[in-house]
């Protein structure tokens, strides 16, 4: 989340009005785990990215390419890695998972922005919403559904935003996002719905192995 101290800008706050509200589902858990190799995700802005796997100093950052080779890192699968998004999501979020109907965490998120060594703090929640079928341009899916909640402290208390995530119950890709900012709050992120999606592809057929018949048995 990057958000501009200091005045906000007039800019349209985006609502959630038409969202359904996700059908609980009791019971039910789901594990998360960053999205396989060569999985494919285009978003409406044109953004394309190609999942390459797992940190592996960090199970909780997937990692990711865009189509001009750039770097992407998605902290549990939904927010990049980035200062201006806060440093301590990846040890605040983990009691979400198994994400369950309900599942909360609560933790400071610090926003800082290069060059100006100010650091912004923000009181995160996060809850686990339920479960529901989304339907759009990319297709009809199963999901998982989080909500982020942010306010910020002391001299940034006029900044607070709230985030819903929606995750595909399989692969992990983000499929869809929505922002709505609070009473004084600007920010760079934005409603994001995915156009595109595509499971990584089969493996290749393994040829069989020297001498083994090539066609059906002879009876």
């Amino acid at each position: 989340m990057s958000l501009s101290p200091g005045k906000a800008l007039p800019l349209l706050a985006l609502a959630l009005l038409g969202c359904k509200t996700p059908t609980p589902q009791a019971e039910k858990d789901w594990i998360f785990a960053c999205p396989e190799p060569e999985s494919r995700v285009t978003e409406d802005d044109g953004r394309s990215l190609t999942f390459t796997g797992t940190d592996p100093a960090d199970p909780s950052v997937c990692t990711a390419r865009t189509a001009s080779d750039g770097a992407v890192r998605l902290i549990w699968g939904m927010v990049e890695d980035a200062s201006s998004e806060g440093h301590g999501h990846p040890a605040g979020m983990q009691s979400l998972f198994p994400a369950k109907t309900g599942a909360n965490a609560s933790y400071t998120a610090t926003v800082s922005y290069p060059g100006s060594g100010i650091q912004y703090p923000f009181e995160t929640r996060w809850r686990v919403v339920g479960f529901e079928k989304l339907e759009g341009p990319a297709g009809r899916f199963d999901t998982v559904v989080l909500e982020r909640m942010a306010n910020g402290t002391g001299a940034n208390a006029q900044q607070s935003f709230t985030v819903r995530y929606w995750l595909e119950g399989v692969s992990g890709i983000l499929l869809q996002r929505k922002v709505t900012l609070g009473r004084g709050a600007t920010s760079l992120l934005r409603d994001m719905r995915a156009t595109a999606f595509s499971p990584p592809p089969p493996p290749p057929r393994q040829p069989p192995p020297a001498g083994a018949p090539s066609g059906p048995p002879s009876g």
